[in-house]
């Protein structure tokens, strides 16, 4: 192996930014080829990043596997793409970090998780919740059995996303699998049980298209395995962002506001408020990738994350289109 972990970018649109900054900023890891059909998009990367130039740059991916020597890629592009391009990826040996949704289906989902054990390679979502010091002191609380039973579980996200991704790939239900349950909303179905530990068996749901091809206003009544219930709502036509989360145990509770800010309150069982003390963690979904890669870390989202997140999602998708509650895949 060479002294960088050689990085392949399958897409090197806006979200391709950060992870460019992150995957050097480590230090152990370089890009050295980038996938990209759409010129002003292209040109939008090199502004960004001067010394990208000078890489070479394909509009088919199958092309940069073929001829780039590479450790391993990252999926930056629109979710119904990712299924092939994480296939033919670890067929050809190499670790991939993949963007949310890691796929729109129950069945490509396991399907990616049997063929990245057989490859033996690294498969991780950038779930970057996973990293952030709130979420892992919760996680980490709520195992410890300091809420004692969860009970009850409550997330909202709000963005203007009906606005901001008019006219784009995102509302194109070919292109996109889904609307913003699928999109931004991912994250906080993944990171509700991710945190509680909680599976959900049960869904109840209610979606607004506004109009368009994709749900943009999502409201889910949930029920998790160990009986608590739960509700979560997504919704899209808001004018910014906002995300908020309650967790209710039987010994206490968590109240995060504005998640992201110093805004976490942790409660006993009689409502005393405890003293927080947020661990230091300084890792990102990149810097986790690299060290897999290496052996130094273990993957903090594993592609089991992108199962339970689908599983929840398409049962959210059926209810509000039947009218009915459904059954999560156990």
């Amino acid at each position: 192996m060479a002294s960088k972990l050689r990085i392949g970018f399958i897409g090197a649109g806006g979200i391709s930014l950060g992870h460019y900054e992150r995957l050097h900023k480590t230090r152990k890891a370089k890009v050295v080829a980038l996938i990209e059909p759409d010129s002003k998009t292209l040109a939008r990367f090199h502004a960004r990043f001067e010394d990208s130039k000078a890489l070479p740059v394909y509009k088919d991916y199958r092309d940069m596997l073929r001829n780039e020597a590479l450790d391993g890629v990252l999926v930056l592009t629109p979710h119904t793409l990712h299924y092939e391009q994480i296939c033919t990826s670890l067929d050809k040996g190499l670790h991939v970090l993949t963007e949310k949704p890691m796929v729109c289906t129950i069945r490509r989902a396991k399907a990616l998780i049997k063929r990245a054990k057989k490859a033996k390679r690294v498969l991780m979502l950038s779930y970057q919740r996973h990293f952030d010091p709130q979420f892992r002191y919760m996680r980490d609380q709520i195992a410890k059995g300091a809420l004692g039973k969860i009970q009850y579980v409550q997330a909202i996200q709000s963005q203007e996303w009906l606005r901001a991704t008019k006219g784009t790939w995102r509302q194109k239900l070919a292109l996109s699998g889904g609307g913003q349950l699928n999109d931004s909303g991912s994250h906080l179905v993944d990171i509700v049980m991710w945190v509680t530990g909680l599976k959900v068996s049960e869904v109840f749901a209610k979606a607004d298209n506004f109009k368009t091809e994709v749900d943009i206003n999502s409201t889910l009544a949930m029920k998790f395995e160990n009986g608590a219930l739960g509700s979560m709502s997504i919704i899209g036509n808001a004018p910014g962002w906002y995300e908020d989360h309650t967790i209710v145990g039987t010994k206490g509770a968590f109240y995060l506001r504005q998640a992201g800010t110093e805004t976490l309150v942790q409660q006993d069982a009689l409502g005393k408020q405890v003293k927080i003390k947020l661990p230091k963690y300084t890792k990102d979904p990149d810097a986790n990738f690299v060290d897999s890669i290496l052996g130094k870390d273990v993957p903090q989202t594993p592609p089991e994350c992108g199962l339970r997140t689908i599983e929840v999602t398409e049962a959210a998708w059926k209810s509000a289109a039947t009218g009915k509650p459904v059954r999560v895949p156990k």
